[in-house]
């Protein structure tokens, strides 16, 4: 069980999928009538790394691709973009992030400027675009947050070591072993037995 180190990524793709995390699950106060507390954000819960993990298990990984395509667009969307060693896409608002995204998702970006395996491929744009979506969110409500270190293991190797976050905040009661709540719809023996053509 090796963990694989997080220098793994460059410092430009890290802080994209931290931005791109931070955009679509910003941390947030909640108010209610007698209390207030706070619920973190998909930052603050690292989900970043679980988008990184998850293309890098792909054939070729494929998360240094979709963060210079996240770079691309925003350079192509927001107006007068700042330059910076950080790429362009981290250091837009959390308003201009999403506009990328939007543009992203409507193609309003040259498709021959964009890197390879996106270059003229609008198909794959939006097949990865919807997954970073899914997994951005499968990632918070999961248990991803509750494999504390061993989350850095092979899938196998990975342990529940604490109640995960994204559970409390869904109503997830969590894992029951060897419950059945739901078989399915029971079969009658008459039925199985029935002729179709009578």
């Amino acid at each position: 069980m090796v963990t694989p180190s997080k220098d793994k990524w460059p410092h430009t793709t890290q802080l994209n999928f931290m931005s791109l995390v931070d955009a679509l699950i910003p941390s947030n106060m909640i108010l209610t009538d007698y209390s207030r507390h706070f619920q973190y954000g998909g930052l603050n819960l690292m989900i970043w790394e679980y988008l990184l993990i998850s293309l890098d298990s792909l054939q070729p990984p494929l998360s240094n691709a979709t963060s210079q395509l996240l770079d691309i667009t925003a350079y192509y969307t927001v107006p007068t973009p700042y330059s910076s060693n950080n790429g362009y896409f981290s250091v837009l608002s959390r308003s201009n992030r999403l506009n990328t995204l939007r543009a992203l998702e409507n193609l309003q970006v040259p498709l021959d400027k964009l890197p390879i395996p996106y270059q003229n491929n609008p198909t794959l744009i939006k097949i990865m675009l919807d997954s970073l979506y899914q997994l951005t969110f499968f990632g918070y409500y999961t248990e991803w947050t509750g494999y504390s270190y061993t989350r850095y293991y092979s899938p196998s190797c990975r342990q529940l070591l604490t109640y995960p976050l994204g559970w409390i905040y869904s109503g997830y009661p969590g894992p029951s072993y060897g419950y059945r709540d739901f078989r399915g719809f029971l079969l009658k023996k008459e039925n199985l037995c029935r002729k179709e053509y009578e």
